[in-house]
């Protein structure tokens, strides 16, 4: 399995005593650091201000696919989101962006959200289909296509978004969840500390996650992760 840790990029800079790149995290091999799978570059693609270096460490940058929401919250619900103006909105930024890529010769991995533009099993499958052949990829993140009340089948949910992601996706990023205060979603929390059922996890890879495509994860309790993955 190929597995690759989530750092914060200030961090690895930091360690290796270089310029911080225009980026909030590295994903890096654990079997070799130096090897970078994707530059994650955060906030909301969507809104005026955000930019994308491609000049970043590896081939592929991860980033949201967006938001409407002028308010400034990356996460917060807006029901523009999963209507029109959503989907043309992301439309209008691959027109723009792709091209770019294309030229630079790398690849934009687009991470789905359950409150975001890309926000369902469907719509990613979709945008990856009519884009087939072009700089856009698209990640396998199950937990970030959640919300709370689908924890109840939670099991359903999984099969539905590995079995119909895992072919098309450049790479799984798992990750363990925490109801949020309000109860009203799902947020990133410390492998082994979270609500996710690892059993049903575990038994979604197993069945169809292809053991040659790479496997994300944050950096901490990173041994409790390794361990896990390894059976």
């Amino acid at each position: 399995m190929q597995v690759y840790v989530l750092h914060d990029a200030k961090a690895v800079a930091s360690i290796a005593g270089v310029d911080v790149p225009a980026c909030d995290a590295l994903a890096l091999s654990v079997e070799n650091p130096s090897e970078v799978l994707f530059a994650f570059v955060g906030g909301n693609p969507l809104s005026n201000d955000w930019l994308v270096d491609l000049e970043l460490p590896g081939q592929r940058v991860a980033a949201w696919s967006g938001t409407l929401n002028d308010g400034g919250e990356l996460f917060a619900a807006h029901p523009h989101n999963w209507m029109s103006p959503g989907s043309e909105a992301l439309t209008r930024l691959l027109e723009e962006l792709l091209p770019q890529f294309e030229r630079a010769q790398r690849t934009l991995c687009l991470v789905p959200h359950a409150r975001h533009v890309l926000s369902d099993v469907q719509g990613t499958i979709n945008l990856a289909r009519a884009h087939a052949g072009s700089a856009l990829e698209i990640a396998l993140a199950p937990g970030s296509l959640l919300v709370p009340s689908m924890l109840e089948t939670l099991e359903d949910h999984l099969e539905r978004s590995f079995g119909t992601l895992s072919a098309a996706a450049s790479f799984l990023f798992i990750e363990d969840l925490a109801i949020s205060e309000d109860g009203e979603s799902l947020e990133p929390i410390a492998f082994g500390e979270g609500v996710l059922d690892k059993s049903l996890l575990r038994s979604a890879i197993n069945r169809f996650w292809p053991a040659d495509k790479p496997v994300v994860v944050r950096a901490a309790n990173l041994a409790q992760q390794l361990d896990w993955l390894e059976g």
